[in-house]
């Protein structure tokens, strides 16, 4: 069973927020929230690196469109789901 076992801040110079969490196994994923205009909130997780450098052309874990702002916790609840063989809720943005 995979679980988080260590999680950080993730710095941005944008108006994302998020966390970077370590699960067993040693990888990396940034979790984040936000709100392209125009649109609802989202919220996603991404393979990452322990500075939180994702690659934007790799498919997200998962991506849920929200009417308010996610709570960090759920979304890292989503992402510990997904790792453990749940679906992937996968909302896309229009842009």
């Amino acid at each position: 069973m995979i679980e988080i076992i260590k999680e950080k801040p993730l710095k941005s110079t944008t108006r994302v927020e998020g966390l970077l969490v370590r699960v067993t196994g040693g990888e990396w994923y940034a979790i984040t929230k936000y709100q392209p205009s125009r649109n609802p909130w989202f919220g996603r997780a991404v393979k990452s690196t322990s500075t939180g450098r994702i690659d934007f052309n790799s498919n997200a874990i998962f991506v849920k469109r929200y009417a308010r702002a996610p709570e960090l916790e759920e979304l890292k609840t989503i992402l510990v789901d997904v790792l453990n063989g749940a679906e992937a809720p996968q909302d896309k943005p229009s842009f």
